[in-house]
């Protein structure tokens, strides 16, 4: 038996490096690349947690508030986190908040 699966992609960042550096309290240049990096794996974070409820046709105008924290959140728990163990505890609660936040959006109907 294969598997497969799809993901929802919006057709542009929902979240800009302005903003996230803005977040992040990150002035300068140098770790642009970084947290680019670190943003985009956010974005698909949070799209995945939402699975059929994510709307391709978010812009970062008309995408929920709470889905564009989401994705400050998760890129701040990345970011932060980036340099090794320490700070997993942290990491984890982080992404359980994101994750229940994001509950607001998922159909809970059973099939």
């Amino acid at each position: 038996m294969t598997l497969s699966y799809s993901r929802v992609t919006p057709a542009g960042p929902l979240v800009t490096l302005a903003e996230a550096k803005v977040h992040l309290r990150i002035p300068g240049t140098d770790s642009d690349a970084d947290i680019s990096q670190k943003l985009a794996a956010a974005e698909e974070y949070v799209f995945a947690n939402l699975g059929a409820a994510a709307d391709p046709a978010w812009t970062s105008a008309t995408a929920p508030r709470m889905v564009r924290n989401a994705i400050l959140i998760v890129l701040d728990a990345f970011y932060e986190r980036r340099g090794g163990d320490e700070g997993g505890e942290d990491l984890r609660k982080a992404l359980e908040v994101v994750y229940r936040a994001l509950a607001l959006y998922r159909d809970v109907s059973i099939a």
